[in-house]
């Protein structure tokens, strides 16, 4: 998934969660529309990531998944849980 901003909810100040389960996946984090340099880190079976504060209207996005990192999911890929608070 390119980057992108979750911008559904009608309130921000309420983090995203987001749970990795599966093949490992490079996750991107940029801070704004291409103005400043992009991070990049492996999220891995079980992780979770929280986006708050300043980050959480950040352009965010998987670049690429390491195909049998995990045995996790029969087959091999990734599912990702996104929580969210929705009024």
């Amino acid at each position: 998934m390119g980057l992108h901003q979750d911008r559904d909810e009608a309130d921000f100040t309420q983090p995203v969660v987001s749970v990795s389960l599966g093949d490992d996946a490079l996750f991107r984090l940029g801070v704004g529309a291409g103005r400043a340099p992009s991070r990049s880190l492996w999220l891995r079976s079980g992780d979770v990531l929280v986006l708050e504060g300043p980050s959480r209207l950040a352009f965010h996005g998987i670049d690429r998944l390491r195909p049998g990192s995990s045995l996790l999911v029969p087959g091999g890929g990734r599912i990702n849980l996104t929580l969210r608070v929705v009024t």
